[in-house]
């Protein structure tokens, strides 16, 4: 368990639903949003430049970074938890398949 130290996370565009970590953070450390007035709390250990949730995302839901979706949640996402392939897939990889089976 982490000792609860802040971090720093960038968020990008106030539309995001994802912000960057900039360094690796334990869970239950607070993690404060550049860009934002907004603190979580991580409810995952998450490495340096890993996606963490800022607000809920339910299966299916456009993941948003940058002010673009870049992923579809493949489960339901709270926030603090991070983002990554075990809940997320890329938008860009499934865009590339469609185009390659039309």
């Amino acid at each position: 368990m982490g000792e609860n130290m802040v971090h720093v996370a960038l968020l990008l565009d106030p539309a995001d639903i994802v912000a960057t970590l900039l360094s690796d953070c334990q869970k239950h450390d607070t993690i404060s949003l550049k860009g934002s007035e907004r603190t979580l709390r991580a409810e995952d250990s998450i490495p340096a430049g890993h996606k963490i949730a800022v607000s809920p995302v339910r299966e299916g839901d456009d993941i948003i970074k940058y002010g673009q979706k870049i992923g579809i949640a493949t489960a339901d996402i709270s926030p603090g938890e991070w983002v990554h392939l075990h809940n997320m897939k890329s938008a860009y990889d499934a865009d590339f398949k469609k185009r390659i089976e039309q």
